[in-house]
């Protein structure tokens, strides 16, 4: 990350104590464009950062996020949220037994399978984006004095919006489905 994109992003570090890592839930291409569509006034209903399959670390909201990102868990501005390019969970169509993505678009390589929250096929995370949230990370817990601890699985933990330093949007509910079973939880 450069020295200016942490520049911009305006956030107040006493009210910061948590990175929040979730996923885009379709290709970049499409995330981007349904960022600008359904949010482009709502700075508080976008990640801040966007990692793409590639590594790409890009700045999305140079705005701090409220409790809008997740609804209910944060009251104040305290999150700072990074959404890799993922495009989640898969399903096996029947027809043809071709994997599809919820939306119904066609998935082109081999899913990962493990059975997990009612699911068992999933698009897997890059090494090259493994490395740049490693980075990213990193550079965001010192740059804001997170502490760089991480919860280490993605599974519900109880008060998890009082934790200080790294979780997954799938530690907040027994629902969410991200960051999914592909993620390499050790990296961090």
């Amino acid at each position: 990350m450069k020295k200016s994109q942490q520049q911009n992003l305006n956030i107040k570090v006493d009210n910061i104590h948590q990175i929040l890592l979730c996923h885009t839930g379709r290709n970049s291409k499409d995330f981007l464009k349904s960022i600008d569509w359904r949010y482009k006034q709502i700075s508080d209903k976008k990640p801040n950062y966007f990692i793409d399959k590639n590594g790409k670390i890009s700045l999305i909201n140079k705005d701090d996020v409220t409790d809008n990102y997740l609804k209910g868990y944060h009251k104040n501005k305290s999150v700072i949220v990074i959404s890799l390019e993922n495009r989640g969970w898969l399903k096996r169509r029947s027809t043809d037994g071709k994997y599809v993505d919820w939306l119904g678009d066609i998935y082109e390589k081999r899913p990962i399978e493990k059975k997990w929250r009612g699911m068992i096929y999933w698009d897997p995370y890059s090494d090259k984006q493994m490395q740049s949230t490693k980075k990213l990370v990193k550079d965001l817990c010192k740059e804001y004095q997170i502490p760089n601890h991480f919860v280490g699985h993605n599974t519900l933990v109880e008060g998890i919006n009082r934790f200080n330093g790294i979780t997954t949007k799938s530690n907040y509910n027994e629902f969410w489905r991200d960051l999914n079973p592909t993620f390499n939880f050790e990296i961090l």
